[in-house]
């Protein structure tokens, strides 16, 4: 075993588990003592992660937030919410601004956020192995090296893409002596191992690479579930975990049918055979019940109020209706789509899933808009016992939920 696998098992075996060899699916990580529901399997900061540029200056390059920010006057690209994030990032930006700032403005457009995770990935193995920045057991570039690519799987096309974007990676780091191949293998990784982080309320921020939670392979029916606070992800137990069990989570969305979820997992070149996957079809009778008639879609039902009819969630729509009616700041209308919503959530989805404690906090927070105290304060109870499984008691977020809950039970 090489040194710093051992390293890694060492480092793991504190935390209570161990990579091992899981039959049909190469690596896994297995838990070595019990874990609760709702406790910290593993956490881990980003090896590197940029934010999505839907919006200009949309996020904090450092800690991903939203508010108070401002561009980095060199390279015009960065931006950070304050001097602490800007120092934290310093050693990595400085050398990416350098590099940023000799580009042409028409090369600049073409920094997408791809190229500049790889472009951090670079800089961060650089300055890890001249001892500028430290590395540990579980922050290193070995960790990143051991990830599998899949490049014998990938189309020509996309071999070709990928051969594309590693020249575009030299012509911004022209000071660096690069293996082109190997930057195009780390794309191939990027596709089928990097994370796309969220806020407490799986709203997209960005992506991330977090190599040894990469080591956690998929079920339908995980036992785990990885949500981030700021950019450090969590992975937290959905259920007791004993010893020697498999630790899983779900890489996509699994309030799908069978079908529809294995070609959703075509992208990470696997077949998943999940207990789910291997039933019969009972489920998925329930499932297609309530997807769109339009094949194409992926949407499912909702009651159409007051008629016996159902419409899509998705493709009537753009997005969901509550979100529309809010944004209106029609609540009454909002709140119904919402309403309407939780039984089929429900439904859909395991118990102790995000998806359904943020749509008993949506509508709490509606009802008690609406003057609904009797029905805020029970569905906000009922999402504060779900979330406080799936995203911990401790973040921001959370604190705000119980101190909510607790102000409206004394009032």
């Amino acid at each position: 075993m090489a040194a710093w696998a051992e390293q890694l098992q060492r480092e793991l075996a504190g935390r209570g588990l161990a990579v091992a060899s899981v039959p049909g699916k190469g690596r896994g990580l297995v838990a070595a003592r019990s874990f609760f529901p709702g406790e910290v399997i593993i956490c881990q900061e980003p090896y590197a992660s940029t934010p999505n540029r839907i919006s200009v200056g949309s996020s904090c390059d450092h800690c991903f937030a939203s508010g108070n920010l401002r561009k980095c006057s060199v390279c015009r690209v960065a931006w950070y919410c304050g001097s602490v994030c800007q120092k934290e990032e310093w050693k990595l930006h400085q050398l990416e601004c350098q590099a940023i700032s000799a580009l042409t403005e028409e090369r600049k457009k073409m920094l997408t956020p791809t190229i500049r995770l790889m472009v951090k990935l670079i800089l961060r193995r650089k300055l890890q192995s001249e001892k500028a920045i430290p590395s540990s057991a579980t922050d290193n570039y070995d960790l990143v090296d051991a990830l599998e690519s899949h490049i014998s799987k990938v189309d020509d096309n996309q071999l070709v893409l990928y051969a594309q974007m590693a020249n575009l990676v030299q012509l911004i780091l022209p000071s660096i002596e690069l293996d082109l191949k190997e930057i195009a293998h780390t794309f191939s990784k990027f596709a089928c191992n990097a994370h796309t982080i969220c806020d407490p309320e799986l709203r997209p921020l960005g992506t991330g690479l977090f190599p040894a939670i990469s080591i956690i392979n998929h079920s339908c029916v995980p036992n785990a579930v990885l949500l981030f606070e700021g950019r450090t992800a969590y992975v937290r137990a959905l259920q007791p975990l004993s010893s020697n069990t498999e630790v899983s989570i779900s890489y996509i969305e699994t309030a799908a049918t069978t079908l529809k979820r294995h070609n959703d997992l075509k992208q990470y070149f696997f077949t998943c055979t999940c207990p789910r996957c291997i039933k019969d079809s009972e489920e998925d009778a329930l499932l297609e019940g309530y997807r769109c008639k339009d094949q194409k879609c992926d949407g499912f039902l909702l009651p159409d109020s007051g008629k016996k009819a159902y419409t899509c969630q998705k493709c009537s729509i753009s997005r969901d209706e509550e979100e529309i009616y809010m944004e209106l700041q029609d609540w009454q209308t909002a709140l119904m789509y919402c309403r309407l919503t939780i039984p089929v959530y429900e439904r859909v989805y395991p118990p102790f899933h995000p998806m359904v404690g943020l749509q008993f906090y949506t509508c709490g927070k509606l009802e008690w808009l609406l003057e609904y105290t009797e029905d805020a304060l029970k569905s906000l109870t009922r999402a504060a016992d779900v979330l406080r499984i799936t995203h911990g008691t401790q973040s921001q977020f959370m604190k705000e939920l119980f101190g909510i809950v607790d102000l409206r039970t004394a009032v």
